[in-house]
């Protein structure tokens, strides 16, 4: 063979190569719109979700998660929410308690745009429900006969919400 030959056969060769380069490229390409695609669906999926919850926490309703269930709870059932380390026993009107597995302070977010306040570093409760409050005792007594400690730091605060 000769010069040009050569060079036209390795020429030919490297078109051959770069076209493959392409076509695998452009399959790449396809693969990525493809699940580009699905994320923007499940993304869409999600938002209808969040959507939906919203709703549920206008309607003054919120999930809780137990062992064995997820329970739909009204916000004023709640009296109290007690923290036990890594679970948060929550305490209902109709004297039923509610074990989930979250600490408290994921409830405290959950439940900040209702009237609840945080006495202490364990408990969280529900302002609606207090009967009593023994100032020279510094304990609250909410309805259901749970009788409350109030920390000392958090008295003053208490005090002020109180007369809001």
């Amino acid at each position: 063979m000769n010069y040009w030959a050569l060079l036209k056969l390795k020429g030919h060769n490297e078109d051959h190569f770069l076209q493959k380069k392409v076509a695998e490229l452009e399959r790449l390409l396809d693969h990525a719109k493809e699940k580009l695609q699905k994320e923007s669906e499940y993304s869409k999926q999600l938002e209808a979700i969040l959507q939906e919850n919203s709703h549920v926490r206008r309607s003054n309703v919120i999930t809780i998660k137990s062992a064995t269930k997820i329970e739909f709870v009204h916000v004023d059932e709640i009296v109290c929410c007690q923290a036990d380390e890594a679970y948060t026993h929550i305490e209902l009107m109709n004297g039923k308690t509610i074990t989930a597995a979250k600490p408290l302070t994921t409830f405290q977010q959950l439940l900040e745009p209702y009237p609840f306040f945080r006495i202490s570093r364990s408990h969280l409760i529900h302002t609606g429900h207090i009967v009593t409050f023994f100032k020279d005792r510094n304990q609250i007594l909410l309805k259901g006969d749970i009788l409350l400690d109030v920390a000392r730091r958090r008295r003053v605060e208490f005090l002020k919400m109180l007369q809001e």
